[in-house]
């Protein structure tokens, strides 16, 4: 076996700790961060304050999430894969103002459920390309509500180069975590918890801020190159050098590398997504082990098949709007 540091310990505040059920401590306050003692070992972040896992202790969250401006861009008229008024490659018989309308619906209610326990600005802002005001009003009257602010855009250039580039342009008067998705993601409930929880815990422990991508695509396992791994909120995750382009970043790495993320819309590029490839050479991009969200236009890992029930659930629920 490796040797172990083992730190020497007070036998008395141990003993007192172990009577009073306590997993973990503030050295400054004593206050308990892990108060819940029926947590059954599990792992336990607070937003914005501190995380604990009983391998490594506590750490405190220095990289606080002050805002999240979401880029959401949809092109209700695109057929994809050849299709004709059909969407045929993973369900079938379902027209793409649908499958929109369920994606959308997916992440509204992960937002929610993240916002019900947490104090966050959260803005959602809806990037249409070749869309009409009927379907840009059924949006809208899906993800109302009060605790997120609805911001409407018409990209200026048509095509889904133009709508990425519309989303860096609006991108650039966010104020921290920029976070853009394509119209055809389906989010697990957990996800937007687990992405930021996650992002600021990370962040944390390597004092720079990080790249989130939501998916386990298909082919990470098709890949041979070095990672590491990394325990976030409930998910594994870990470090991957190549994204499609739903993706969570901060202002600060948009700052940094504007010119390649607009490279992306701006050039033809083999493949699609390598100027932020370049940049994951740099910096420190994770991907979930198991999806937080499902690129269903595509395909899903076969590591998981909770996404038919999300869309099932998410399909019924979408007809009450």
């Amino acid at each position: 076996m490796f040797p172990r540091k083992v730190n020497k310990q007070n036998k008395l505040k141990r003993l007192i700790l172990k009577l009073l059920n306590v997993y973990a401590y503030d050295r400054q306050t004593l206050k308990n961060i892990n108060p819940d003692n029926n947590n059954n070992q599990k792992n336990y972040i607070e937003f914005n304050d501190k995380s604990f896992n009983f391998s490594s202790g506590y750490l405190n969250l220095t990289r606080k999430i002050n805002k999240l401006d979401i880029y959401f861009r949809y092109s209700p008229d695109n057929n994809l894969w050849n299709s004709t008024k059909r969407w045929k490659r993973i369900i079938p018989d379902i027209d793409k103002k649908t499958l929109i309308l369920v994606s959308i619906l997916s992440l509204k209610n992960s937002l929610i459920e993240f916002l019900k326990i947490n104090n966050l600005d959260v803005n959602l802002h809806l990037i249409a390309d070749n869309s009409n005001d009927d379907f840009d009003n059924r949006i809208y009257k899906i993800i109302s509500d009060n605790r997120i602010k609805i911001i409407n855009h018409k990209s200026k250039i048509k095509g889904n180069r133009g709508s990425y580039l519309e989303c860096c342009d609006q991108a650039d008067s966010a104020e921290d975590l920029i976070f853009f998705v394509e119209d055809d993601y389906l989010f697990e409930i957990n996800c937007i918890d687990e992405i930021i929880s996650t992002y600021s815990k990370i962040s944390s422990l390597f004092k720079k801020d990080i790249i989130i991508c939501p998916s386990d695509y298909p082919f990470y396992y098709d890949s041979l190159y070095n990672t590491s791994l990394f325990v976030g909120k409930n998910n594994k995750w870990r470090n991957v050098r190549e994204t499609l382009l739903t993706i969570l970043f901060s202002k600060n790495i948009l700052k940094k590398y504007r010119n390649n993320i607009r490279k992306v819309g701006e050039e033809i590029n083999e493949p699609f997504e390598k100027p932020l490839h370049d940049i994951y050479e740099k910096e420190i991009c994770l991907s979930p082990i198991n999806s937080l969200s499902y690129h269903i236009s595509r395909s899903v890992p076969s590591t998981t098949e909770n996404w038919t029930e999300i869309w099932n659930l998410t399909y019924e629920q979408l007809k009450k709007f």
